[in-house]
């Protein structure tokens, strides 16, 4: 009935790909391999190197060894270390993050690009003629195989390792030690003994079958080896292969993946017999594909980047641009769609054989379709107009009355209702004749229930169900008027509204019964369309596509991450086992039995932690200085897709215990100045309960620890104690120093009379005043009177000078120039003195009272008074120094000793108190001074010993003039 008449057109269908090229990112467009680990990473081997990509970054693995910058046949091992090769025969494996150079075999190999695989302890390499085993641990290499017929492939297998030649089939068992041979025959030669052999030998193994396959004479030919009669015999299905340039072969799922230089060809395999199912990625060179952990299908090409298959279940069809936003679709039967689109064109599309026709172009959007059955036309309503379509010729005729329509629904099948911007409209497509049931409001979706002959309208205003006597009652949820999107119905005859912020109402008898919303599983409240499918619903929201079983009330998920094009959903139809959906990016499909892949939980990690802008060695627990506190914690889910759709939600327990969820690829966060404590930072993928911990302890600053506080406020107390303590001490010593000085300056007084007493003393007295009297009896009456008056002169200045503390050195000069005058008269001028004085301005010079003349009166006294002539006194003054003078008085007497010795003879009641005195007043006199008073008496000797007389140095601090 279809595709009979107009232009029919074919277009590609494919899986469902991200292309990843350098603007993604990419190291590379041109890639030899691709892998994933035991831990989720996966490793690429290109034409500049050697990556490893975590699904944010890809980071490069070389070495100083490595020639060359490409690297070829990447193979994990069992202790999870990445192996790799390259062309100039060097053998690498990544170890601790680095890339370690295991074994350069230039020589062996000789430039030729040799596969190998890891087996138990060996390293297993296939070269042009021969196969070497190398010892992981000792690196011994050894030739295990040699083949002048050039060799094929090495296939491990149960324990086994086979090598399929042209020649001959060899088994070893896990020791490589050889088990079974026998010959395979199928070296292809010419009559003259030329080889045909072409391009590489693969071998694969199906069902436990190997199969092996080279190309003769630009043909290949594929053949199947049994090992149990030892036959090889061609494999029938592969024929549409014979003239491909294979790069390599791989199964899944016991499916033969065909990896070529126009694209992936995918064969069934049935009892080992083959059956072409799909050709994928038809204009590149694919050189290999794996799926990972999330059932993602990575393909690496030659020339043109990756492409990632999320979901190899989806199919997108690959219109054209002009009518690839496709605004409505219908079902015809179980393999074709009447179809709409915003550019204005409406056609028909087959899904089996990927045809499909179109009208001509309409003045503006296809709003609404309504596919007809009964007739030979069908409806098509545009933002502007309406139409009918011849369904063999797409012809289109303009109708005035279905202009501006929101929706199609068929009542019977001679009575199609339709809701447009204004009014609700019955059409008897009998009698032509439109029946208006309502003309001032705004019509957003209807649907007509079979089942339960009801109408549901979904106006501007709210939500309402028509009866067969077309009464209309309002539904309503919560006492609030429904804003609908779109109606369907399942088979037990409940109806599913749609809404626009409230997710999705279940309704029976008129009432709803059921409300799903993302707290009970929807993706999201905003949905777009609706579909029921015998007892489930198809939602298409604002977030992906889900399936709910309405018996066991459980959703399933589809997203961008499992491979659907757009949420931008227009249309979902059931086509038998396939979900149909139109998209603003075209029409794609899946088999709703296929298409839901095993979830597994996403594994995160920490991949970087910083303290205080440095990397840090990544562990479990952290115990910082206070000033060790900004922070940041990097972590991943290692696929390309997660990080692309998903995010994480962290919190950092002692700090704020509320989780907050990251922006779309953000893959780390950031503290900053935290304080002292306890934390636990915690993160995980949004939606997800597994939970990864990272524990920190951030010192106080010792200033504030409890040790630091309480040594402090020891040491605090113990200042203050001795503050006081020493203040006290202070004002005891101080008060102690005022009693003391008080006790000094009784003392001092004390000692100054009995200076001035020895100054005064009896014999010199009486000694003066006997020379008066002489003098009077002699009639020396102006000697007597002059006498009297240097006496009484000098009896007055010691009488004042006895009343202070220091005086003049000019007073002290005088004072001693009278005394010695009275002392020579005394003596009967036996006695000779000289006083020098070697100083200026002594007028301004300060020094203790009666310091001086007791020395002079212990010369006289004890010194010269023994002595019957002869004697000389000399009294010499000199500065020393800054703050210093010092006086000698040095006399020619008899000496100390002969002085004692004298002494001793005298009464014992008397006492010498006068140099006794000064002596107690020098001590008075230097407590506390930092310039003291110095005194040294020295004996003066002769060569001979004999004692020529005393010698009295005295050192006197210069003090202030006293007022």
């Amino acid at each position: 009935m279809f595709f009979l008449i107009g232009l029919q057109f074919v277009f590609a269908q494919e899986p469902v790909s991200i292309h990843l090229t350098e603007k993604d990112g990419l190291p590379d467009i041109e890639f030899y391999d691709v892998l994933e680990d035991s831990k989720g990473f996966i490793w690429l081997a290109s034409d500049s190197g050697f990556y490893r990509y975590d699904g944010k970054t890809y980071i490069q693995y070389t070495n100083k060894e490595k020639r060359g910058l490409s690297v070829f046949g990447l193979v994990e091992d069992s202790l999870g270390r990445i192996w790799c090769t390259n062309i100039s025969g060097q053998f690498f494996y990544i170890e601790n993050n680095k890339l370690n150079t295991f074994i350069d075999l230039q020589e062996a190999l000789k430039g030729q690009l040799a596969s190998f695989t890891v087996h138990e302890n060996y390293l297993l390499i296939n070269g042009h003629y021969a196969v070497y085993s190398t010892d992981l641990t000792t690196k011994k290499v050894t030739k295990i195989i040699s083949s002048e017929a050039g060799l094929s492939n090495v296939v491990t297998f149960n324990n086994t390792v086979t090598f399929v030649g042209f020649d001959k089939t060899i088994i070893f068992n896990k020791h490589l030690e050889k088990t079974r041979q026998f010959k395979n025959n199928i070296h292809i030669k010419t009559k003259l003994g030329k080889s045909t052999l072409q391009g590489a030998t693969h071998v694969f193994k199906i069902n436990n079958s190997f199969f092996i396959t080279q190309q003769f004479n630009n043909e290949n030919i594929f053949k199947k080896i049994d090992f149990d009669t030892q036959e090889i015999n061609e494999t029938k299905g592969l024929e549409n292969l014979k003239e491909k340039r294979i790069i390599s072969i791989t199964i899944f799922n016991d499916n033969l993946w065909v990896l070529t230089y126009t694209g992936i060809y995918v064969f069934e395999n049935n009892q080992n017999k083959f059956h072409f199912k799909k050709h994928i990625l038809k204009d590149e060179i694919v050189t290999k594909v794996i799926i990972d952990k999330d059932e993602n299908y990575w393909a690496t090409t030659l020339t043109n980047g990756i492409y990632l298959i999320p979901n190899i279940a989806v199919v997108n069809y690959a219109l054209p641009k002009d009518i690839n936003d496709i605004t409505a679709i219908n079902k015809v039967n179980d393999s074709i769609l009447f179809f709409g689109t915003k550019k204005g064109k409406v056609g028909f599309f087959n899904i089996n054989t990927a045809r499909y026709s179109t009208s001509k172009q309409l003045k503006s959007k296809v709003s609404a379709i309504q596919y007809n059955t009964h007739k030979k036309y069908s409806y098509v309503s545009t933002d502007k107009e309406s139409y009918i379509v011849d369904n063999n010729t797409l012809k289109t005729t303009r109708k005035s009355n279905l202009q501006g329509v929101k929706s199609f629904s068929r009542i019977d099948k001679n009575t199609l209702l339709f809701g447009t911007y204004i009014q609700l409209t019955f059409l008897n497509e009998v009698t032509n004749l439109f029946n208006k049931y309502s003309n001032t409001k705004r019509v957003y979706t209807t649907h007509c229930s079979s089942a339960n002959k009801l109408i549901y309208v979904a106006y501007v205003d709210g939500l309402v169900v028509l009866d067969s006597q077309l009464k209309a009652t309002n539904i309503t949820f919560d006492g609030k008027e429904i804003s609908a999107t779109s109606i369907t119905e399942t088979k037990d005859g409940t109806i599913w509204i749609g809404t626009f912020k409230n997710g999705i109402l279940a309704i029976k008898n008129n009432k709803v019964v059921a409300q799903y919303t993302t707290e009970n599983g929807l993706l999201s409240n905003e949905t777009r369309y609706l579909k029921g499918d015998k007892n489930q619903l198809w939602v298409a929201t604002s977030k992906g596509l889900q399936v709910l079983n309405t018996a066991s009330k459980i959703f399933k998920s589809l997203t961008k991450t499992e491979g659907i094009l757009s949420y931008k959903i227009s249309g979902i139809e059931i086509l038998q086992n396939r979900v149909v959906l139109s998209s603003n990016k075209g029409i794609f499909s899946f088999d709703k039995n296929n298409v839901f892949k095993t979830i597994y939980p996403p594994k995160i990690y920490f991949n970087d932690i910083k303290i205080n802008e440095k990397s840090v060695e990544i562990g479990t627990n952290y115990h910082l200085d206070y000033n060790q506190n900004s922070i940041q914690f990097g972590f991943n889910v290692n696929g390309i897709l997660y990080n692309q759709n998903k995010t994480y939600q962290y919190r950092l327990l002692g700090y704020d215990n509320n989780w907050v969820t990251t922006d779309l690829g953000v893959n780390h966060i950031k503290y900053n100045s935290l304080p002292a404590g306890n934390y636990t930072f915690q993160i995980k993928p949004n939606q997800e309960s597994i939970i990864k911990n990272i524990a920190l302890t951030i010192q106080l600053p010792f200033w504030k620890q409890w040790w630091f506080v309480m040594v402090y406020s020891l040491l605090l107390v113990g200042f203050i104690m001795f503050y006081y303590n020493r203040k006290l001490r202070r004002k005891e010593k101080s008060k102690q120093r005022e009693i003391k000085q008080l006790f000094f300056d009784k003392e001092l007084t004390a000692l100054k009379l009995e200076n001035l007493r020895s100054q005064m003393n009896p014999h010199f007295v009486f000694n003066a005043l006997n020379s008066i009297q002489d003098y009077i009896i002699s009639n020396q009456k102006d000697l007597a009177g002059d006498y009297l008056g240097k006496f009484a002169d000098l009896i007055r200045t010691y009488l004042a000078q006895s009343t202070k503390s220091s005086i003049t050195l000019e007073e002290e000069i005088n004072s001693l120039n009278m005394y010695l005058e009275l002392e020579k008269l005394r003596f009967e001028d036996t006695l000779e003195y000289t006083l020098e004085v070697h100083i200026k301005n002594t007028e301004t010079i300060g020094i203790p009272t009666m310091l001086i003349q007791p020395y002079i009166e212990n010369a006289l006294k004890h010194g010269l008074f023994h002595k019957k002539d002869n004697r000389k006194l000399f009294i010499s003054m000199t500065r020393i120094s800054k703050d210093s003078l010092q006086c000698i008085v040095e006399d020619n007497g008899v000496g100390r000793k002969k002085s004692n010795e004298i002494n001793k003879k005298r009464a014992e009641n008397h006492k010498s108190f006068a140099l006794k005195a000064t002596t107690e007043r020098l001590d008075l006199l230097n407590y506390g001074s930092e310039n003291k008073i110095g005194v040294h008496i020295i004996d003066i000797l002769d060569n001979d010993k004999n004692v020529l007389g005393t010698r009295v140095l005295l050192k006197i601090p210069i003090l202030k003039v006293s007022p």
